[in-house]
């Protein structure tokens, strides 16, 4: 697998005028980034694709268990990601949900801890 590499603010990452790929472990990871930071519908050519974060996440009495399923899904639903070994979120009141997981690929372990702005 490989993509076009970002930069962390999310623009296409360009060095002498070429654009940069990733591939491998770093490619998945990148893709588990960006399928957690799109919103359902988000993207015009297929509403379908997302993470429910108005509907279902953010509000004044999350649900955990619903929160944990909905992005554990995100997770292992992710081309190259084989398993899922280890899973923590931490909510806070400025908006703000911290995802932390391990998950193993095709590649090999990613160790995913940061926050995921919205």
């Amino acid at each position: 697998m490989s993509d076009l590499m970002l930069s962390t603010d999310g623009d296409l990452l360009v060095t002498n005028n070429a654009l940069m790929l990733n591939s491998g472990r770093e490619a998945i990871r990148q893709h588990l980034e960006i399928r957690l930071r799109t919103f359902l519908g988000e993207w015009f050519l297929d509403t379908d694709v997302g993470v429910p974060w108005y509907r279902d996440i953010l509000g004044k009495n999350p649900q955990f268990v619903l929160i944990s399923q909905i992005l554990k899904g995100v997770v292992l639903d992710t081309p190259g990601v084989t398993e899922l070994t280890a899973f923590s979120l931490e909510y806070k009141n400025t908006r703000e949900l911290s995802v932390s997981f391990k998950c193993e690929t095709t590649e090999g372990e990613i160790v995913f801890s940061e926050p995921v702005e919205v």
